[in-house]
């Protein structure tokens, strides 16, 4: 995995080639996610994506933007998170200038027409709707508001249908003023890369004239546990909807190795724990799964699961179960070897494309302004030891433990 980090035009470009690839994707990312709001613009961030998609001066329209790209077959997409924002083209080598022209129109040269505003309020509010019928979903948002209370990490990504109502052409713009500056953004080009000079000749032209500095820090954020380690929300839906949290590591912290291992012996695939014995052996979920989530400011430990509203009781006293086991060190050294082998292996096969890639490098360093290689991160997977994750799974101590459930 071979990578260059160069400044043009101000900005961080990072070129990934990748010889035997067949596609390019050009990745734009900054630090312009939820945790940049406030409660009075919260959702602001999602819905300045949506606009980005409506037009500039050289695509002036929805259509002529979704146009450009669907005729060279491009793939175009977009996504907000807490921590960021990207927006992506993957399309053949020999279509990128024509990717890169599209993907500086619309961040460049955004009207945010009052017209395609207002219409597009009631899409994002259709979107909302959308989640809040998806108990999977809704689950995951009120848990974010029990476990991390009213601050930017607490908030909906989408927002409100309040907020969403209030936002007006000026705020958008100055919220795109205010972040999406030279030096909070990161430019990524990976894949077969065939004429590298063309690429730094466009993006110098493109996006000399971005503004050089961001005039938004985000909200200071202290995380503050909950109060109750159970709490829940009424819904009615044919399950009852868990999630199971706990302090991890943070994206710094060499232990996010070890807790990658641990999860993947509590949850991570169809032969760890949760899902032989709590699916496969009780027959009390469809799906059960976890993650540990590494961020900046923000690290958790997660388990999810949809279990019967006949059977929850039953059931989560068998998920404690497991993660009791689990924290009281009874981990096996074939356990150990196998998540081992898991997660060297998903790691790989997770960069083979260029988005993926692209996506890979992109979020470590707009982040953290560093990139762990691919030989980096397999060495680091290679020295744990069972000892390591045993130490580990202290953080699962079922005072560490937060259950949150929508029924």
């Amino acid at each position: 995995m071979k990578y260059t980090i160069e400044s043009i035009a101000g900005i961080d470009v990072i070129f990934a080639p990748m010889e035997d690839a067949y596609s390019v994707t050009i990745e734009i990312m900054c630090k312009a996610g939820s945790i940049y709001e406030n409660k009075q613009n919260n959702g602001i961030s999602h819905f300045l994506e949506h606009l980005f998609f409506k037009g500039g001066e050289k695509y002036p329209t929805p259509k002529s933007v979704a146009e450009a790209v669907d005729k060279f077959w491009g793939e175009f997409n977009a996504y907000t998170g807490d921590e960021f924002a990207w927006y992506y083209v993957k399309c053949a080598p020999e279509f990128t200038e024509r990717a890169i022209d599209v993907l500086a129109d619309m961040m460049n040269n955004a009207k945010f027409n009052p017209e395609e505003l207002e219409r597009e309020k009631w899409v994002v509010i259709q979107e909302l709707k959308m989640y809040e019928d998806n108990p999977m979903a809704m689950v995951m948002e009120k848990r974010q508001t029990y476990y991390f209370w009213d601050n930017s990490y607490g908030r909906p990504i989408i927002g409100t249908k309040e907020n969403i109502n209030s936002f007006t052409q000026q705020m958008l713009f100055d919220h795109k003023a205010q972040l999406y500056t030279k030096d909070n953004l990161i430019i990524v080009v990976a894949g077969n890369i065939r004429d590298k000079e063309a690429i730094v000749k466009q993006l110098e032209k493109e996006f000399i004239h971005i503004a050089p500095n961001k005039q938004w820090k985000k909200p200071i954020f202290t995380q503050t546990l909950p109060q109750e380690h159970i709490w829940f929300f009424e819904q009615k839906n044919e399950q009852a909807h868990l999630i199971i949290s706990a302090p991890g590591y943070d994206g710094n912290d060499n232990n996010k190795y070890a807790a990658n291992v641990l999860g993947t012996i509590l949850w991570g695939n169809m032969s760890s724990r949760l899902f032989q014995n709590i699916r496969e052996k009780q027959g009390l979920c469809y799906y059960i799964r976890g993650s540990h989530v590494s961020q900046e400011d923000s690290w958790t430990f997660l388990i999810r699961a949809g279990i019967d509203k006949e059977r929850f009781d039953f059931g989560v006293e068998k998920i404690f179960e497991e993660i009791k086991n689990i924290a009281e060190w009874n981990i096996t050294q074939e356990e150990f070897d196998n998540a081992i082998g898991y997660n060297e292996g998903q790691i790989q096969m997770g960069i083979e494309s260029s988005d993926e890639m692209a996506s890979f490098i992109g979020n470590q360093y707009l982040i953290y302004k560093k990139v762990e290689s691919l030989p980096e991160i397999l060495k680091k997977y290679k020295s744990l030891t069972l000892e390591d994750v045993k130490t580990v799974a202290k953080k699962l101590h079922k005072d560490n433990l937060y259950l949150f459930y929508i029924k």
